[in-house]
């Protein structure tokens, strides 16, 4: 099971970049993680010992057989065999709910694996989007120390024909070395992130090279959103099969305290004599299962009073990440269409050339600019990780 919802999971996808590659690239990173994971390959071999588990119990009990030999005193009157075969029976509809039960543990047992799954490849796609947005952060930084370059070698030569004081070359100089020092701690960062991600699959090291971050289209409405995050939560699903499963385990407590049945055959001998016949029994459960129908009863509405709590908690967080990532997408949007309007980086360069501004200036200036890019992509990668979370058990 690499995707549960592929439609949600392409979506995912070309949240990151508007690209193919970029699709298939978090695709693939998902996969991978799906695949290496220690943790999850763990996890199916658990999930399979457990199904087996669950069908223990649901045949009746072993047959039971007996023999006796007894020496007769005084010698004359001979010795006696009797042998003694027998089968112990539950109420047939103790059976019945114990398949029933054993089908309901295997749905909840894939339901509590989905749910782990989901957290490693929900941590995956954190970390590929704190990846992408460190790519990205990186373009810009190289783009604004190109620039600095540029700014700093102008100067410098200025400087070296003494139309400028050192004050000016000095503050460029400064600028292109902290943009240097900037772009060394990013790096730092990304090989961090990449060695976590390695981590998450098998010790299997990704290259992740996208760059260009999107912000994702969402519904609407949350009401429209929220009927399908819902048939997608396996921690949701699981305490729904937990939920049924103890309702199960209340009828079968009741049909176990209903009574159990024997049956069988068996033969006695004595000198000159047998007898053989059937034998039947009957077993009333006055003490053995005494509070267990009680126990089941409470155990069933705590299961219940648990998923309610769960669903209604994860409506509310799941509202306040919907209407977060709205939040975050309108203000990403509005920053983009400012830096593309107002192509502040080009006016300055045309009005430091010009002669209208001095270096200070254009640095002030240019400083603003380049944080409200920087802010940008700060923007974009929140609302990146919003969208991942509401999605989280998309994929």
């Amino acid at each position: 099971m690499i995707t549960r919802n592929k439609i949600a999971l392409t979506i995912v996808a070309l949240a990151f970049a508007g690209i193919a590659n970029a699709q298939m690239s978090f695709e693939n990173v998902l996969q991978q993680v799906d695949s290496n994971n220690l943790m999850l390959k763990a996890l199916r071999q658990k999930l399979e010992a457990e199904r087996i588990a669950a069908r223990i119990g649901l045949s009746p009990s072993n047959p039971q057989a007996e023999v006796i030999y007894q020496w007769g005193s005084p010698v004359a009157i001979g010795n006696k065999t009797t042998i003694s075969i027998t089968q112990q029976f539950d109420f047939p509809t103790a059976y019945i709910y114990r398949a029933k039960l054993a089908k309901g543990m295997a749905n909840a047992l894939e339901n509590e694996y989905r749910s782990k799954r989901s957290e490693v490849l929900h941590k995956a796609g954190l970390l590929y989007a704190d990846l992408v947005y460190h790519n990205a952060l990186l373009v810009e930084l190289n783009r604004q120390l190109k620039n600095a370059m540029v700014i700093a070698q102008s100067l410098k030569q200025k400087f070296d024909a003494g139309e400028i004081g050192i004050i000016p070359y000095t503050q460029a100089e400064l600028v292109y070395h902290e943009l240097n020092s900037r772009i060394t701690q990013v790096k730092l960062e990304q090989k961090s992130l990449a060695d976590e991600l390695g981590a998450l699959n098998g010790s299997v090291a990704l290259a992740i090279a996208d760059s260009v971050m999107l912000v994702p289209e969402l519904p609407d409405s949350f009401e429209s959103w929220i009927g399908l995050a819902e048939s997608q939560n396996p921690e949701l699903a699981y305490l729904k099969s937990e939920t049924e499963n103890s309702r199960l385990k209340l009828k079968l407590s009741k049909a176990e305290v209903l009574p159990t049945f024997n049956a069988g055959y068996a033969r006695e001998k004595v000198v000159g004599e047998r007898f053989q016949g059937i034998v039947v029994g009957i077993s009333i459960p006055l003490w053995e299962k005494s509070n267990t129908v009680r126990y089941a009863r409470a155990n069933e509405r705590y299961m219940q009073l648990l998923a309610d709590d769960y669903l209604f908690s994860f409506r509310q967080r799941t509202q306040q990440l919907f209407s977060k990532a709205k939040t975050l997408q309108e203000l990403a949007n509005q920053l983009n269409q400012n830096i593309s309007n107002l192509d502040i980086a080009g006016k300055l360069f045309l009005a430091l050339q010009k002669g209208e501004i001095s270096i200070v200036d254009y640095y002030t200036e240019l400083n603003s600019y380049n944080s409200i890019k920087e802010r940008l992509l700060e923007v974009q990668h929140e609302c990146l990780k919003t969208y991942i979370e509401l999605n989280r058990f998309a994929y």
